[in-house]
């Protein structure tokens, strides 16, 4: 493969300044360059106003009418990737209260007309996921979800944890077989992972206190919010380990994650509209209930459920209504959860 060296040089010594440092204050009155790609555009005669986004934050660039990024700024499309330079100038009238008085726009790649506007239905979005995967609530969650799957890794491996990597493909079920997703590999019959489970419980007796985060698949028709075809699932085993030690565990991992979760991802979360307050009130220990009282407590509300049947959605969202908070129900019979 040939590379221009020209190309190589300029990309390495030129600098970008993220546009979160911007929005922080730290450029005010400065000449900066930023690159990113256009989120909206408002013409008017006289200027032309661009929302520039990148993977830290959004802001204002302005393009008056004498401007030498004038002609650029005109042809400029929604999606377009851009490079921008400028000075930046505090005003409250610009969302973020800064914007940047552009001096000069580069069009890097010129976007054909973008397809997503306002009021499409979710089942367009779907079809347009690729895109839609650019908008700043997608971006707000991704970066959220990186930032909780970094912190799951920092508690276990705070406890002394080893995170390990099952294989996806399974030759017998871990749950229930009827949910199962056959493949063929080869000239065998494989299924797709519905837990690590099995492989974790081989790997403590070697490593004594294991955990994975990976992709689980379960085969369930079920079109609700507590049902998806694929997931990602954090599982862990220990060696020497009783229930009430996991129960703890888990009640410490959940904590830990909803407290640094809303210290260190504030910004993203308010722009999310997320109740913040909801995550610094989890608090351990958890309520403990075994199953008996869970049915006992059920039949008080007037569900009309037996001892031995499994709790639904509507007897979980009952009993969760009632605590206001994490809970753990436990001591199933073994007929409907054998482990």
């Amino acid at each position: 493969m040939q590379v221009n060296p020209k190309r190589v040089t300029m990309e390495s010594t030129v600098s970008y300044t993220p546009i979160q440092q911007i929005l922080e204050g730290k450029y005010e009155g400065k000449h900066v360059r930023i690159r990113g790609w256009i989120y909206r555009k408002r013409e008017t005669k006289n200027a032309i106003f661009i929302l520039t986004r990148d993977s830290t934050g959004v802001i204002q660039c302005t393009v008056k009418h004498d401007s030498p990024a004038w002609e650029e700024a005109e042809k400029a499309t929604i999606e377009s990737s851009v490079i921008l330079e400028g000075v930046v100038k505090r005003d409250k009238r610009a969302p973020g209260g800064f914007e940047l008085r552009t001096e000069k726009l580069t069009i890097v790649g010129l976007a054909e007309v973008f397809p997503i506007r306002k009021d499409y239905s979710e089942d367009f979005l779907r079809d347009v996921r690729h895109l839609w995967l650019r908008s700043r609530r997608m971006t707000l969650i991704m970066l959220v979800r990186s930032r909780i799957l970094e912190f799951i890794r920092e508690f276990f491996k705070s406890r002394g944890y080893i995170e390990v990597s099952p294989p996806m493909f399974i030759s017998s079920a871990c749950e229930g077989g009827a949910t199962l997703f056959g493949l063929k590999y080869f000239d065998k019959e494989l299924y797709l992972t519905q837990s690590a489970q099995l492989h974790l419980e081989a790997l403590i007796y070697s490593l004594e206190k294991v955990y994975c985060i990976a992709p689980s698949f379960r085969a369930e028709k079920s079109r609700t919010i507590r049902h998806l075809a694929e997931y990602w699932h954090v599982e862990a085993e220990a060696a020497f380990t009783t229930m009430e030690d996991m129960m703890k565990l888990e009640e410490d991992l959940v904590a830990y994650v909803c407290h640094k979760t809303a210290k260190e991802c504030r910004n993203e979360l308010e722009a999310l509209n997320v109740n913040i307050k909801k995550l610094v009130e989890v608090k351990t220990p958890f309520p403990r209930i075994t199953y008996t009282e869970a049915i006992e407590r059920l039949q008080g509300k007037g569900f009309k459920i037996k001892w031995g049947e499994d709790l639904g959605y509507d007897e979980e969202k009952a009993l969760a209504e009632e605590f206001g908070h994490p809970f753990f129900i436990y001591a199933y019979p073994r007929k409907i959860k054998a482990f």
